[in-house]
């Protein structure tokens, strides 16, 4: 049996908890756009901007806390990746 440290489990915890964020995120923005080319109601366009912009700066500080893990691998390339799509995404459907 390998003994693992705590550093290694923190860091899969975190993983899991990106990817769960990544999953809402996604489910937000489209939420947001499809009411957007939907009903388009100010009220609920106001919240979505709210709330986006409230999961970007929870996925921001998930990615930092990632990142210094210094992991080079192919985790490290996906996160970084998804994020920054996610982030352009987000950015994309709050201009609209």
């Amino acid at each position: 049996m390998k003994n693992y440290d705590l550093k290694h489990i923190a860091f899969h915890a975190l993983i899991g908890l990106y990817f769960i964020w990544l999953c809402v995120f996604s489910v937000l923005l489209y939420m947001s756009l499809s009411e957007l080319f939907g009903r388009n109601t100010p009220q609920l366009s106001k919240i979505y901007f709210i709330w986006i912009s409230l999961n970007i700066i929870m996925g921001t500080s998930l990615f930092l806390v990632i990142r210094l893990f210094r992991n080079p691998g192919l985790i490290g390339r996906v996160v970084k990746f998804t994020y920054f799509f996610a982030v352009l995404a987000a950015i994309i459907a709050v201009c609209l």
